[in-house]
């Protein structure tokens, strides 16, 4: 046989492997376009016109099916049952309902040096300022008089002890109300609302509330 019948009889054993069915899944084929691109691709074999390489890729054999040990004969496998601890129904107690109520703290009732009237908590009494009239040019108050004051006391008093429930009572509905015509956006609108809240709390916690 000649080397040119040889070579022809190579190239249509070639011809022959392309056309040959085979795993898709398993196959690339490497196009080589007319100006020279080349593509990879598995879905489907290269277009027409284009020279074609058929690459198979191996794939590992599945792994067999897993298998547990079989114990021994004789051996008796007991089940693995989860303990789990009963859940805690209980309910914590309220320290402020098992406390035991106590009086409400004293309160003051004071008098200001215009005989406004109001309850606090402070046993010192405040010190303000009273005006007092000066006289101005010819002797009128309105003409270049200064301003001048006079510190004075509240004068205060203990509240008597059986109508300090009362009086409570009012301190917090004045602290509530103090609270709740202040506006939120005023400075003073928290301090008031803490101080409320605290004055209601001490109240509903005193013999007052529970006694």
């Amino acid at each position: 046989m000649s080397s040119r019948q040889r070579v022809a009889g190579l190239a249509g054993l070639l011809a022959i492997l392309a056309l040959a069915p085979v795993d898709a899944g398993n196959v690339i084929y490497r196009c080589t376009a007319a100006d020279g691109t080349v593509t990879l691709q598995n879905a489907e074999a290269c277009p027409a016109g284009q020279r074609q390489q058929v690459i198979e890729v191996d794939v590992a054999p599945p792994l067999p099916a897993f298998v547990p040990a079989q114990p021994p004969p004789g051996l008796r496998v007991l089940p693995v049952t989860a303990v789990v601890p009963p859940a805690d129904t209980t309910t914590p107690p309220d320290p402020i309902a098992t406390a035991e109520p106590e009086p409400p703290p004293p309160l003051y009732q004071c008098t200001r040096w215009d005989n406004e009237r109001y309850l606090t908590e402070d046993a010192v009494p405040a010190t303000r300022c009273r005006p007092l009239n000066t006289t101005g040019i010819g002797g009128l108050s309105t003409m270049g008089a200064g301003q001048a004051c006079e510190q004075v006391e509240d004068r205060c008093a203990v509240v008597p002890e059986d109508n300090l429930c009362r009086a409570w009572k009012s301190r917090v509905d004045e602290a509530e109300f103090r609270f709740k015509v202040t506006p939120a956006q005023s400075p003073a609108a928290r301090a008031r609302q803490e101080e409320y809240a605290a004055l209601a709390a001490t109240y509903a916690a005193s013999t007052c509330v529970r006694g």
